[in-house]
């Protein structure tokens, strides 16, 4: 995996993109580095690692994860004994699906991961004042989203919250997720910044809510929004169907729940149809039945 693009944002931001078109933004405060997010493991943090050990200013580094996917914190065993912010809810949802995770996507690991989760998390909000940094509770895109606000340069890193053309939705509360693109969209940052999509603006913010509240409605959501990506929306509609029967079975098993056990019994959501995805599931839940009785 190597460095696609490397692009300042203001004074003192920079984009770096992968091939894989996955990016993360380093800040430099004055105090200390702050990395939001940390791709795909330490082979891509050298990278980081090594830009930063190019510069006059020689100073500690301050990892912030956008949310627990796979593609955003594998990279923090990089940076051992580090800070590593993230919302409280993300090192539970790490410890909940980071091992199925781990082996389901191995392919596209960069290096030995070891899952390494927030040591120092908030609430609704962190600030650094030293450094002119706020982090803020922001789900949507998942339940632990946060978003970065240096307020210094007027930057917001908003991780995958915003997407080209259409986000992946992994959060059962779309409500909360079009509450959170409001106020991303009217969020007073001169440059927003997103993971997957660089530097987005409100037409893109307004199209991500259009599609979110089409698929809220239940209705026939116009393939123009999803032309260029119909994994993705079928990755969407299918998660969100197997999330109501998670929320099922985790009520049914208790702490007896494993995700990794659970998930491994369904295909890839890109590919399945909505009606195969499921019959799996009804399947599964009998099999259940049974074995409870």
């Amino acid at each position: 995996m190597a460095i696609k693009d490397i692009s300042n944002v203001a004074d003192r931001g920079v984009i770096f993109t992968f091939d894989d078109d996955i990016s993360v933004y380093l800040i430099k405060g004055d105090n200390n580095w702050y990395l939001c997010d940390t791709h795909l493991g330490p082979g891509s943090m050298e990278y980081i690692k090594s830009y930063m050990a190019q510069q006059l200013k020689q100073q500690p580094v301050i990892v912030f994860n956008s949310h627990s996917d796979w593609d955003h914190i594998w990279g923090n065993c990089a940076f051992p004994g580090r800070i590593i912010i993230g919302h409280d809810l993300c090192p539970e949802r790490m410890k909940d699906i980071g091992q199925y995770e781990l082996k389901a996507q191995s392919s596209f690991q960069q290096g030995m991961i070891k899952l390494v989760p927030p040591n120092l998390t908030f609430s609704e909000s962190l600030t650094f004042a030293e450094d002119a940094l706020k982090f803020i509770y922001a789900p949507g895109h998942t339940i632990d989203s946060a978003i970065c606000f240096d307020y210094r340069d007027s930057v917001l890193f908003v991780g995958d919250l915003v997407e080209f053309p259409i986000p992946y939705l992994d959060c059962g509360d779309l409500d909360l997720y079009l509450k959170t693109l409001n106020i991303i969209k009217e969020f007073p940052a001169r440059v927003k910044v997103s993971a997957h999509s660089g530097i987005v603006d409100n037409a893109l913010i307004e199209c991500n809510i259009a599609y979110i509240t089409d698929i809220i409605g239940g209705v026939c959501v116009d393939p123009e929004f999803y032309r260029e990506c119909p994994d993705v929306h079928n990755f969407n509609i299918n998660n969100r169907l197997f999330a109501m029967y998670e929320s099922a079975v985790r009520q049914q098993l208790g702490a007896n729940f494993d995700y990794g056990r659970f998930r491994s019994n369904f295909g890839d959501f890109k590919k399945m149809k909505y009606a195969q995805l499921q019959q799996a599931l009804e399947d599964y839940l009998v099999r259940l039945a049974g074995h409870l009785l």
